[in-house]
């Protein structure tokens, strides 16, 4: 992975991508302002969904450790969160929940009676999806088969996409 930095203005952005400028993970400084994590939907979720361009001088490299502390800062009142949601929603506990957005680790899934979020496989989903287009919004059952403890999600197995929307209203 490559990390990166750019400063404009009131504005300071970071970067984790991989080598064809995908972004992965991303935070946003703004001066007066709560800071934004891609791990989170705090207003709502934000990655940048196009390339980043690495030859852009703008954009600085700069060392993964300078990226994950900036991250942990920002990241330290989930952790608490964190610890309590993983006492509450252990390995092989099936969920409900719904499709927030798709990001290139896969599908992330929020699980609302927990406040927390998953992500999926997006293969998996898309196999095992009633509905041909998925979209935000469809119900998602799954079981957690692991945690994702940079990003503080739960990794979710056997996920199935129903063509509704959470929460479940009868037709």
């Amino acid at each position: 992975m490559i990390y990166l930095n750019e400063k404009s203005g009131r504005k300071e952005w970071y970067f984790e991508v991989d080598d064809e400028g995908t972004a992965y993970r991303q935070i946003l400084l703004e001066e007066g302002k709560e800071s934004k994590s891609s791990n989170l939907k705090k207003f709502e979720f934000f990655l940048s969904e196009k390339e980043l361009p690495l030859n852009n001088p703008e954009l600085k490299r700069i060392p993964k450790e300078t990226f994950e502390k900036v991250w942990s800062i920002v990241n330290k009142d989930q952790q608490t969160i964190w610890h309590k949601q993983k006492e509450l929603l252990t390995l092989g506990e099936k969920i409900v929940g719904y499709i927030e957005v798709f990001y290139p680790q896969g599908v992330i899934v929020s699980i609302p009676d927990n406040d927390a979020l998953g992500v999926a496989n997006y293969e998996e989903c898309a196999e095992n999806s009633q509905k041909r287009n998925m979209h935000k919004g469809l119900l998602v059952n799954a079981e957690i088969i692991g945690y994702d403890e940079i990003n503080y999600w739960f990794i979710l197995g056997d996920p199935k996409v129903f063509d509704c929307r959470y929460p479940l209203v009868s037709k």
